[in-house]
């Protein structure tokens, strides 16, 4: 049997890491957390450095606030470890495109950690998508909820706001099924006193008749959905669009003529799917689910949007 993926996680302290990566990684027998680094009392992050010195670590993951992203992928990819960093991989395509030519030079895997392809249900989804709709028209994705911790990062310049932080649950879908360029772009958005999106609303034409709207928003109620329309049926996820269930689910395809077509899926755990597909990745057994390709696009998407919405970042 092949040897574990020997982990090491900058930003120890993370709900993302304590609550979702944690448990997979100490469940699954292809990982190893082998060490933990957080911010010393006094807020100094010597320690992530003193990490990335540690022969023993493979692979690192990056929960940390998303300013902190950029800088600590340069710094691990550096130091010859693989990176798998949460979403948004960076705040602007531009900084997206040097941590993945880092990454080529460095001979290293960068992954950004968007669970959502890794679910079976959502791997039946696109499967139907492509097979039953037809010509796609829209994708309609909606990701809010009330966040009310008002000092977390996702509130100010250390996060800005709702569309990096959730928007990709919204686009990723319609990104997978039309990865290209958008022709046209509208957005508008609701911005606290720091000039972060609180709520955000955005609409992308991409040709072919194809158009992606997307809703994010923190001061809402909760909603995941996603709707996705072609000529010849449609596909909607009412609630839990990312994670993704544990338990069993079926896609219905509802069809012109009102038909119903059901594609059962197994439950399963997306993040520690993740985690597994990662390590495959790096031991060149498999290609990435979401890889640099995605990630550069979906970066460009969500800069044109901002951009669309007025932002001055």
């Amino acid at each position: 049997m092949a040897e574990p993926l020997r982990w090491g996680v900058l930003g120890a302290s993370s709900r993302i890491y304590r609550g979702k990566l944690l448990a997979p990684m100490q469940a699954r027998p292809g990982h190893q957390v082998v060490a933990e680094a957080s911010r010393t009392a006094d807020g100094s992050d010597a320690p992530y450095a003193e990490m990335l010195r540690r022969p023993d670590v493979d692979a690192v993951y990056i929960p940390l606030p998303n300013d902190g992203h950029r800088p600590w992928i340069l710094a691990a990819l550096a130091a010859g470890k693989h990176v798998l960093c949460e979403k948004p991989l960076t705040m602007s395509a531009a900084h997206t495109e040097e941590v993945f030519a880092a990454a080529e030079s460095a001979g290293r895997v960068l992954i950004e950690a968007y669970m959502w392809p890794h679910h079976p249900r959502h791997q039946v989804l696109l499967a139907a998508a492509r097979a039953e709709l037809g010509a796609l028209r829209s994708s309609q994705g909606h990701f809010s909820f009330m966040l009310d911790r008002f000092t977390d990062h996702r509130f100010d310049r250390r996060g800005r706001g709702a569309l990096l932080d959730v928007g990709i649950y919204c686009l990723g879908p319609a990104l997978l099924l039309a990865p290209r360029q958008p022709v046209a772009v509208a957005a508008t958005a609701v911005r606290n006193e720091h000039g972060v999106d609180v709520s955000f609303s955005g609409w992308l034409d991409l040709g072919d008749g194809f158009t992606a709207t997307a809703v994010a928003s923190f001061e809402s109620v909760n909603r995941r959905s996603l709707v996705l329309v072609g000529t010849h049926g449609s596909i909607t996820i009412e609630s839990d669009l990312a994670p993704g269930p544990a338990e069993p689910s079926t896609v219905q395809v509802v069809h012109r003529d009102d038909s119903i077509s059901e594609h059962g899926a197994p439950g399963a755990d997306s993040y520690g799917n993740m985690l597994d597909q990662f390590a495959a990745v790096v031991a060149g057994r498999e290609a990435a689910l979401w890889g640099a390709p995605e990630s550069r696009l979906l970066a460009r998407w969500i800069e044109a949007l901002h951009r669309a919405a007025g932002s001055d970042y």
